[in-house]
């Protein structure tokens, strides 16, 4: 079993409980500490009840809601207490991890004798989090993630549910399929064009229906998402860690030498995305960028180690520029190039902000397309003149 915990209102509740003025007023948390210039990172439930949502421009919400109070985002405080909570669930667990900055799993398997059923266990960790932060949040305890994840979406705020195969039909009854983790606007549409609406529906079609018409991987979790079987179910967090690649690189060797940099970096934002494509396929992500860069004379081999993992080409391009940047000699015509990724990590890093989320979903639909239509279907802009040549 396990049991996913989503904080309520995580920065703006924080804000609240720090600030007794903001209590029970809507608030809104920007991403920037311009107040009319920038998107809504988080909002109270007091300020959603308005229909203020994340991502939405500000000055936007500032119509909906003149009387708002506004909070610039301060991802140190929301990351001390997400870490704070996240020790407080290692006394429960040794298998915790973070799903993002305000969500996190714990596998319960085998911890009934010291802390009781399930649902006593979630009662005493929403009460421990309310006594230690006097903060809210929502559990949802099922054999799959996907289900536990499903759980906190219907029980918010301050919810707790255990779903299991005794009560799951009862609990998708007319339940839209979009409210299940990974089903976006395009999955949705695809499954209306076939007559699915609802998550009941999703259950009784055939996994040979879903896959002929979404291709083997998203038809087979289509068809398993919705079941308790853990072993027919792909669980969050299934990869075998030991047998995670030590690096994950690519090279090229240009049809001729060249001193032309943008020929050079166009290249290297090739090979960057290609680096990152593998890497999420593998479900790693690396903190340390290597560089490789060959002429006639002179071979530039040099690497830089960040604080925080990534598995996207553009930032995996923007580290590898930066190194490029740092050489300061003049460099001799190239004739091959070569980006790796290195000290890969399998636990993924928490997302604090919006513009994130919706970057690594972006990723995520990318790799889908390309999945179904072939490689590089779709690809950025900036690359389209070399995919082309």
């Amino acid at each position: 079993m396990l049991l996913h915990i989503d904080m309520d209102a995580f920065f703006a509740s924080i804000e609240q409980q720090i600030n007794p003025a903001l209590r029970g007023k809507p608030v809104i948390v920007g991403s920037r500490d311009k107040k009319y210039k920038t998107v809504v990172a988080a909002a109270s439930y007091e300020a959603k009840d308005y229909g203020i949502r994340s991502g939405m421009l500000s000055h936007e919400a500032l119509k909906i809601c003149p009387h708002a109070e506004f909070v610039a985002c301060d991802s140190a405080k929301y990351t001390f207490v997400s870490r704070g909570i996240l020790e407080l669930l290692e006394e429960f667990s040794p298998f915790v991890e973070h799903s993002t900055i305000d969500e996190f799993d714990l596998e319960i398997a085998g911890l009934e004798p010291f802390f009781g059923p399930p649902l006593e266990l979630g009662k005493t960790i929403k009460n421990r989090i309310k006594e230690a932060f006097g903060l809210t949040c929502s559990i949802g305890i099922a054999p799959t993630w996907i289900l536990a994840k499903l759980g906190t979406k219907i029980r918010k705020p301050d919810g707790l549910i255990v779903i299991d195969e005794s009560n799951l039909d009862s609990i998708i009854q007319g339940l839209a399929v979009e409210k299940i983790c990974g089903i976006g606007p395009a999955l949705t549409a695809h499954l209306a064009a076939l007559g699915i609406l609802t998550c009941e529906q999703l259950k009784n079609i055939s996994e040979e229906i879903l896959v002929n018409n979404f291709g083997r991987s998203t038809g087979h979790w289509l068809y398993a998402i919705l079941r308790t079987d853990e072993n027919v179910t792909h669980q969050k967090g299934e990869t075998d860690k030991s047998a995670l690649p030590k690096t994950i690189g690519h090279s090229y060797t240009l049809p001729g030498e060249t001193c032309h940099k943008e020929t050079i970096f166009s290249w290297l934002r090739m090979l960057s995305e290609m680096v990152a494509e593998r890497s999420r396929k593998t479900g790693v992500s690396g903190k340390t960028v290597c560089l490789w860069i060959n002429s006639r004379n002179e071979s530039f081999i040099r690497q830089k180690t960040y604080c925080l993992p990534t598995n996207d080409g553009r930032e995996i391009f923007s580290r590898a520029r930066a190194i490029f940047d740092q050489k300061k000699a003049i460099f001799g015509p190239v004739r091959a190039l070569g980006v790796t990724l290195s000290g890969l990590i399998f636990e993924a890093t928490p997302l604090l902000f919006y513009e994130q989320k919706r970057r690594e979903d972006l990723l995520i639909a990318s790799d889908m397309i390309n999945a179904r239509y072939g490689d590089w279907t779709i690809l950025p802009a900036a690359l389209a003149h070399i995919h082309t040549k």
